[in-house]
């Protein structure tokens, strides 16, 4: 990573943290900052990581329609990596991250009624 590189750690460290207490909008927002300054390798996995926020918390917000295309682009997105990157296990969470994509989809065309999901969590990497 380019840039402030211990600082950006820490920083996605922060959003991982909101991810796994569903605070989408705010790990968005987080992440979003280290993305708008990384010019490398790591830009396009963070703006899928990011998109799978903001999918999220579409989701959270009722919006079914907006959730599933976000979660399918920001899939599409990370999976152009290798399964571990950045410290994050990038193949669990995109497991968990279809079946939930699935299950919106099916409720936004009204083949299942909106209910709970059970959102993902990423186990935090260990700090360089």
């Amino acid at each position: 990573m380019e840039g402030d590189a211990l600082g950006d750690e820490e920083r996605i460290l922060d959003g991982l943290r909101l991810f796994n207490e569903r605070h989408f909008f705010e790990a968005h927002e987080v992440l979003e900052e280290v993305w708008h300054r990384e010019r490398g390798e790591p830009r396009l996995f963070l703006q899928g990581l990011i998109q799978i926020c903001a999918g999220f918390h579409h989701f959270q917000n009722g919006n079914t329609r907006g959730a599933a295309e976000l979660l399918q682009r920001g899939s599409d997105k990370m999976r152009k990596y290798p399964d571990h990157y950045l410290g994050i296990d990038s193949a669990n969470l995109l497991r968990e991250v279809d079946a939930c994509r699935v299950r919106v989809e099916r409720m936004r065309d009204g083949l299942e009624p909106p209910t709970h999901l059970d959102l993902p969590t990423m186990p935090l990497p260990e700090r360089s």
